[in-house]
This record gives C-alpha cells, structure tokens and sequence, in this order.
C-alpha cells in the first residue's frame, strides 16, 4: 500500500525522466537509476523516488538503458497460492518456474492409476480436445469394472485440476473415493484438494488416513506435512516432512521445511479464532485479545461485501495471520514496500493498533480480493490484473496521479504489461509504485469500458487456460497496445 502523496511525487519525477541508467559497481552489484550526476567525488542518483549519494570510487562505470528502469521479476509465483506467488519457487532443467506447490501436486499424480497397462487407452478414451468427457465417463462406469472406473474418475480429477477447475476435480474424485474408500492413493489426493479449498481441519483427517492406509507412501507423508503446516502445527510439520526426505529427498520439501522452520520462529505461540470464512492467527500480548472480534467482523463484512462487488465468492476458509512490523520481515521475507503479503494465507503487520483503523481495512480489502480472484483463477490471473483488481477493491483511484501517468502511457513510456504479467516481489519501492499505478490504471479502464462483467469475462478465459493477452481479446477485444492507449485516454479525461 502506497502513500497516495508520495506516489504522486513519484510519478510527477518519472514523467520527467529520460531513460534510465544502470550503476555499475566496482563490487560486482548494479543499480538501475534515475536523474544520475557524476562529480569527481560523488555520484548522484534517483532510486525509489529518493535521492541517492555514493562516492564516484565506488562506481566501475554508468550506462544508459532503455524505458523506464522497470526490472520486473518473471516468475508467475508471486500473491497467490497455496503456494503461488511469495511460496518457494524454482526454475527447473527445462527453464519454466514451478513452485513448490505445485511440484506437490505433480507428485501425486496418480502413479497407481498409470502404471494400469491400460492407462494410455482409458486417459484418451475420456479426455478430448474439450477436456473430460462425463459422456465416456459414464460409459466406462457402465462396463462393471469399479478399478477401471476408480482409475477413470482419477485421470478425470488430476486433468481438472490441472486445468483450473478445483471443484470438478472434487466431484471426480468423491466418486473415485465411493468406489474405493481407503485407497491411500486417493486418501492423499482427497487431502490435498481439501487444502486447495481451505477445509484444513478436514484435510488434516483425511491425510492422516492416508498415511495410516499406507505408512510407507511418501506422497502421503508429503500430504500429511502440508496439513499439518496449514493447520499452524509447525512442529509436526517439519517433523514429518524430515520422515518424508529420507524416504525420498525432494528438492520442493527442502524449500517448505525452510518456510515452515522460518515461520514456526515467529507464530510458535499464537492465538486462533476462527468465523464462519476465516481463520485468524496473532501474538495476544501484542495486538490484544480484544482486538480479535473485531477483526473477524470486520474481515466477514468484507467478505460479504467482496462477493457482492466481484460476483462471486472463494468457497474457502481464508486464514489471516497477524503480526508485529519485524514479525512480518522475519516471515516473510518481503520487501520493506509491502502492506501485505497473500501467500494462500493472508499475512500482514499492524503497528501499534488496537483496533481496526481505515487504513487496516483498506490492506484487508485488498489481500482478500486476491483470494477470491486465486480461488477463481488459480494461478492464471496476471500480476497486473491481480494486483489492479485488489487496489479497486480497497478502494483506490488513479484521480491524485492520472495527469502524469497518462501522459506517460500517452508518450508510450510507460512499462509495457506484458512486463507486469509476473511477480512484484522483486522491484524497489519506486519501481513497484509504477507498477501497482499503471495495473490500477488498467483496471479503471477496463471497468470503465467494459464494465466489472468485462473484468469477469477476462478471468473466465483465464481460467479456461487463455494466455493474457488472449484473454483481453476474447473476452473485451482489445490486445495490449490498445489496452494501453485506452488507459492513456482514460487517465488524460479523468485529469481534465
């Protein structure tokens, strides 16, 4: 969350710059600036909209670079989750990014079910070119065969899923679940789902069935950490995903016993209240045990209030942890500029407070609308779009800015978003305020002309696997350069 002066400020010194310049120094390390003067002793600089002196014989050399000086991470893993966005995230041998997530996902893919020498024939007798056929489903059931049908509904589960569509992959594997109730294989994938929904309590019993059907199952041990984990039993956690590594040692459960070690330092005592939506987390001897009602109210408001706005609702139990300014830092590990963090968990500090502020609940509004666009969308949504959506939800306006941001979409010096597309997490304070200005800026727009149906229609074809742009095509007609010479005119008119 951005001072709306200061982000002004910020944007009114942008619009003025030439391109920026990239530091070079003697260390090995880079710094990408603005408005940079050299004098024999010093250099000057602009970084983060503050003014910067170094000595010039620190500096190896200065260079110009082209656009704005926006470097903006590319990972896709960056607020949203379980696990997406600001979860442990790594590049693998062929290049792409996964998080940890969803390597445990992969994980769990059916292995039994695949090593059925019919595997290949029933995957491609019931996945078509429009996805699940429930036709050749039923025809399979038909047959008789319950293992072959049990095998059937899982293929069906796991395309779902990996397609976006949580629930449908709830309904397939419920009748999987009827057809062969103590399967440890199903047991472990009921959990995980379980988790995806935020039904943690649920999750945690249906993964300890699994382990008990099958001690030996390693992805049932892996299940049997994450449920612990999300349900705050950080002990057990990192107790059973150790059992789990040496059963077979995977790099994403290093990265979660990293998480869950770091968190567990920080929320090892806190309080738990939970509401009909929520689940709340925090040190009562630092925010008060009184301040907890309040919060739940104020977070079920919200809820009712979001779901009305956007059309839709998550379907999940959201957790919310809350924490002291160094208690945040030490969790998770976010930049100094950030108001929340939405990891599948809501995370953000309070500071001196004791009751709920307007400027509390602003940071509420905005991390819970990432999970209702998460639980929509999975991890489909764009960071631009993601992060547009909540800023509106706070709510905030482009009104105080829209005069030198629209000039510098109008002048074409803006940060083109198809560069905004991937995490935030990376940028420095100035650069991340651009980068939240231009993203609320695109979803102003967008309402404005398309209306908050035509927000809907753009997270529909992301959630039935378009890529962004393509997205903005089919459900508005627009690409990205029109996108961004609409949102020029847009801001222009609204600063008139």
């Amino acid at each position: 969350m951005k001072s709306p002066l200061r982000l002004a400020c910020t944007l009114l010194l942008l619009a003025g710059l030439c391109p920026a310049n990239t530091i070079y120094l003697n260390d090995g390390t880079s710094i990408t600036a603005a408005r940079v003067t050299q004098t024999a002793a010093e250099v000057h600089y602009v970084a983060g909209g503050v003014e910067h002196t170094i000595p010039s014989s620190s500096v190896s050399r200065i260079e110009p670079s082209s656009g704005m000086g926006i470097s903006v991470g590319t990972s896709s893993s960056g607020w949203i989750a379980p696990s997406r966005n600001s979860t442990p995230t790594r590049r693998l041998e062929d290049g792409s990014q996964k998080s940890s997530h969803d390597e445990l996902a992969a994980s769990l893919s059916g292995k039994s079910a695949k090593q059925n020498p019919g595997y290949p024939a029933l995957g491609a007798r019931i996945i078509g070119s429009a996805g699940v056929s429930n036709r050749a489903l039923y025809d399979v059931e038909s047959e008789g065969n319950s293992n072959q049908t049990a095998a059937a509904y899982l293929i069906a589960s796991h395309y779902s899923y990996e397609h976006g569509d949580s629930e449908a992959a709830q309904q397939y594997l419920r009748r999987c679940l009827r057809l062969a109730p103590t399967q440890p294989e199903l047991l472990q994938w009921n959990a995980f789902l379980l988790m995806e929904a935020g039904e943690y309590s649920a999750a945690l019993r249906e993964a300890k069935r699994a382990e008990q059907e099958d001690p030996k199952s390693v992805g049932a041990v892996r299940v049997l950490g994450m449920a612990y984990y999300n349900s705050g039993r950080f002990d057990d956690a990192i107790a059973t995903w150790k059992r789990a590594q040496k059963m077979e040692p995977a790099e994403f459960i290093t990265e979660y016993l990293a998480k869950a070690a770091r968190e567990q330092g920080v929320e090892g005592n806190f309080f738990e209240s939970q509401s009909a939506h929520f689940i709340l987390r925090y040190e009562g001897s630092r925010t008060g045990l009184g301040f907890a009602p309040e919060l739940l109210a104020t977070l079920d408001r919200q809820y009712v209030a979001l779901q009305n706005e956007l059309g839709f609702s998550p379907g999940i139990t959201i957790t919310v942890i809350v924490y002291t300014g160094r208690q945040f830092s030490e969790a998770t590990r976010a930049p100094d500029w950030a108001g929340g963090i939405n990891d599948g968990k809501i995370r953000i500090p309070i500071r001196n407070l004791k009751s709920v502020t307007p400027e509390l609940e602003r940071v509420l509004r905005h991390e819970m609308a990432h999970s209702f666009i998460y639980a929509y969308v999975r991890g489909a949504c764009p960071t631009w779009l993601h992060e547009g959506i909540a800023q509106m939800m706070e709510p905030r306006h482009s009104g105080g800015i829209a005069a030198p941001l629209g000039q510098l979409f109008h002048e074409g010096q803006a940060v083109p978003l198809r560069y905004l597309e991937g995490s935030f997490l990376d940028l420095n304070s100035g650069q991340a305020d651009l980068a939240y200005s231009e993203s609320l800026a695109a979803v102003e727009y967008l309402r404005s002309a398309k209306g908050v149906y035509g927000l809907r229609r753009i997270l529909d074809a992301l959630n039935e696997g378009d890529e962004p742009e393509a997205a903005l095509q089919h459900a508005v007609q627009l690409n990205y350069k029109e996108l961004e010479s609409g949102i020029a005119g847009y801001l222009l008119a609204e600063a008139r």
